[in-house]
């Protein structure tokens, strides 16, 4: 399994991220602060998704799933998700390295998993 989600597509800067870093930054939270009753770390996918710059014409985060899947947000949705990272103090297994939670809480008993990389369209 991958532990590294890339970020490409129209952007500037494609990203690198290897949520199991994230243990060690200030800015992760309990999942339960915005989700009641999901248990571990979460951190805002936001900056993230700003460091790489995308361009000003895009419109969409596609998540690209093992196996196949593909789901489809608009951008300004993917700004406000988060990515949790750990559960019960482990690292996201084996559905991770993350999971995307939709800011609303709209898929809180679905979250996007097995995500592999997310393309800025």
């Amino acid at each position: 399994m991958n532990e590294i989600i890339l970020i490409q597509g129209k952007v500037k800067y494609q990203i690198n991220l290897d949520p199991s870093l994230w243990i060690f930054d200030d800015r992760r939270f309990e999942m339960s602060e915005q989700f009641p009753g999901v248990d571990g770390l979460g951190m805002e996918f936001g900056p993230f998704l700003k460091n790489a710059e995308p361009a000003e014409d895009a419109t969409k985060l596609v998540i690209h799933q093992r196996g196949g899947g593909r789901v489809i947000l608009p951008l300004e949705h993917a700004y406000k998700s988060v990515l949790q990272f750990a559960r019960a103090g482990k690292p996201i297994r084996p559905d991770g390295p993350a999971l995307l939670f939709l800011a609303d809480g709209s898929n809180q008993d679905r979250p996007v998993d097995c995500i592999e990389k997310m393309e800025v369209v």
